[in-house]
């Protein structure tokens, strides 16, 4: 009992060093000490969630068999590795919670997509609308075979999950942005996230 309320206690401390000597790096990123110990608990509390249910408050989609895309804010990175660590069955330390909020200036989104062929997403690019902008990403990932998807072998046969980094001082943090997944045929795929609402 005293070695878990020491460690939460060196936690907290921990946490507000972070904001007295780290600046955050975006709007998405600045979280206070209430919302660091709120995704931790909520990261360890639904540990045994699917990635999708878990995910569900920062994602958009497009019903099943369609797509989806999940943005990586700090705080559902943060989540997302408190939960990694509670079903590892490991120690969640402040050094962990450091990394997880050092996303960098950055908006990283998951994208998950069908197809028929085992390289349909090969070629698939992504970007970003918003107001009169277009703006690219700065890291893209996309496998070159994907997986059988839970209707093979019906269509849509495979899936492919691609990651999409796109730099946030480019973006307008406090709006709606359209994240467009481009197809090699020109198919545009729209994904509108409301930035101001999530966390």
């Amino acid at each position: 009992m005293t070695k878990k309320l020491f460690l939460q206690t060196s936690i907290l401390s921990f946490i507000l060093c972070l904001f007295v000597l780290k600046p955050a790096h975006a709007v998405l990123s600045k979280l206070t000490p209430e919302q660091i110990q709120e995704a931790i608990v909520y990261g360890q509390k639904n540990k045994n969630l699917d990635m999708a249910a878990f995910s569900k408050p920062w994602t958009v989609s497009l019903g099943k068999g369609l797509g989806s895309a999940s943005l990586f804010t700090a705080y559902h990175n943060l989540a997302y590795k408190a939960r990694k660590a509670a079903v590892e069955r490991r120690e969640f330390t402040s050094q962990n919670i450091q990394e997880a909020l050092d996303i960098g200036n950055t908006l990283t989104f998951s994208v998950t997509v069908y197809g028929d062929e085992d390289n349909f997403a090969m070629y698939y690019t992504a970007k970003i609308y918003q107001k009169d902008d277009v703006i690219q990403p700065e890291f893209e990932f996309a496998p070159e075979i994907a997986d059988a998807s839970e209707f093979w072998p019906n269509s849509p046969s495979n899936t492919a999950r691609l990651v999409f980094k796109f730099p946030a001082k480019d973006i307008d943090l406090n709006t709606i942005i359209s994240l467009v997944i481009v197809a090699p045929g020109g198919e545009e795929i729209p994904f509108d996230f409301d930035l101001p609402k999530m966390k």
